[in-house]
């Protein structure tokens, strides 16, 4: 049931990048954590499996583990700012 409100779910993130569209910084899981938060999805980060932060523009697919067998994965579009 909790997962399920996490289905097509999406987030923009904004953050400086260079010409080739890479990342000055990163989105890192309490970057992720703290957006899904404001769409009202209270995400402990710990639960978010991001094998290392986003360093590029684009959309990106983070998985979200709550249980043994229950993920959901919501798509983070990161812009330039």
């Amino acid at each position: 049931l909790v997962a399920a409100k996490y289905a097509g779910v999406g987030v923009t993130a904004t953050s400086r990048a260079g010409e080739d569209g890479t990342l000055f910084g990163s989105i890192t899981s309490a970057d992720i954590a703290e957006l899904l938060g404001k769409k009202g999805l209270v995400t402990d980060r710990k639960k978010i499996l991001l094998e290392e932060p986003i360093k590029t523009l684009g959309d990106h697919e983070v998985k979200i583990r709550f249980h043994a067998g229950v993920e959901a994965t919501v798509l983070v579009q990161v812009v330039a700012a």
